[in-house]
């Protein structure tokens, strides 16, 4: 009986590990699954990507809101200003937007920079007028060809909200990038053509005539 007794507490051992252990397998299962909840307890049939980009458009809009508006402080060139001014008026409203889908999936929209992109930005913040320009320029010329990269993948998200958000954002950025690119292509036309100021950056160089 003592034998048959020890058999069966072995058993019972047994099965409460595997149980423990199918426990872990359904926890992990969860997390990969399309639920996400939120702090509020809210939760929201998306998909991993689909929140990665709410995430991602979120930095994004910041960034470019907040570089817009030191290129509207430090930037002494009309033309540059005024892509600044427009990059921020569309960026400002479209993460108005994004925060009004976040909060209808439970979500809430980040309020911090990851490390890589706080760098970025307090690098083109220590920039003195002289090469801010080139530098600003450069930046949203790269950062929109990566955003219409994410937001042509979200077009196609099953997402309603998402899908539709990022194909009204699509020809809005594709304004930013064809207007950043064709300054940035005229400043450095510019720096190879003996510095002539084509953008009028520098109006106290220009001889009279």
């Amino acid at each position: 009986m003592k034998f048959l007794s020890l058999i069966i507490t072995g058993v019972c051992i047994l099965q409460a590990c595997h149980n423990s252990e199918k426990e872990k397998q359904s926890g992990t299962m969860s997390s990969d699954s399309s639920v996400t909840v939120s702090a509020n307890g809210k939760q929201t049939k998306l998909s991993k990507e689909e929140t990665t980009f709410i995430e991602q458009a979120a930095f994004g809009g910041m960034m470019e809101i907040e570089a817009g508006n030191d290129a509207l402080q430090k930037s002494k060139n009309p033309k540059i200003k005024e892509l600044a001014q427009m990059i921020v008026n569309d960026h400002t409203k479209a993460n108005q937007e994004l925060d009004s889908i976040a909060r209808n999936k439970g979500l809430k929209l980040p309020s911090a920079y990851p490390i890589a992109e706080q760098k970025q930005i307090s690098a083109l913040k220590e920039l003195n007028a002289a090469s801010f320009d080139h530098n600003y320029l450069g930046m949203m010329v790269k950062d929109h060809i990566l955003t219409l990269e994410k937001f042509r993948l979200a077009a196609k998200y099953e997402d309603p909200a998402i899908k539709a958000f990022a194909i009204k954002s699509i020809p809005v950025l594709e304004n930013h990038y064809a207007k950043a690119n064709a300054l940035d292509s005229l400043y450095i036309k510019q720096k190879m053509n003996n510095g002539d100021d084509i953008l009028n950056i520098d109006k106290s160089s220009k001889k009279p005539h």
